[in-house]
């Protein structure tokens, strides 16, 4: 925290704090306070995995001032080649969602096959 007086009349009276987990997602967090109210936070969050021949990952970012959500949103996709050693299934499979205060905002699909 930091406290600033000028002339005895307190100027700034703030608090910086924050956090980092990554025991299973990356998670960060960090948030501005000027006397006792919430100016700034911000969240991030990312995630992944991949199997065999498949991705799939997400981030998510909250970004909030003076108490009021100015941005909360989610990205997430997945790559799966898998298909390329099955021939009942598509060559390549991927998709994207974009989300924003939790309304789905953007999705794509797509699918390819091909022999060569």
């Amino acid at each position: 925290g930091l406290a600033l007086r000028v002339d005895a009349d307190e100027k700034f009276d703030g608090l910086v704090s924050g956090g980092l987990d990554w025991s299973d997602a990356l998670e960060a967090t960090m948030t501005v306070s000027n006397k006792q109210r919430e100016r700034l936070h911000m969240a991030m969050t990312a995630d992944g995995d991949s199997q065999d021949e498949a991705m799939a990952g997400s981030l998510g970012l909250l970004v909030r001032t003076d108490a009021d959500d100015k941005l909360d949103g989610h990205l997430s996709g997945a790559v799966d080649w898998s298909g390329m050693t099955d021939a009942n299934r598509d060559d390549l499979q991927a998709s994207m969602t974009v989300i924003n205060r939790n309304r789905e905002k953007l999705h794509m699909a797509m699918t390819a096959d091909g022999d060569s």
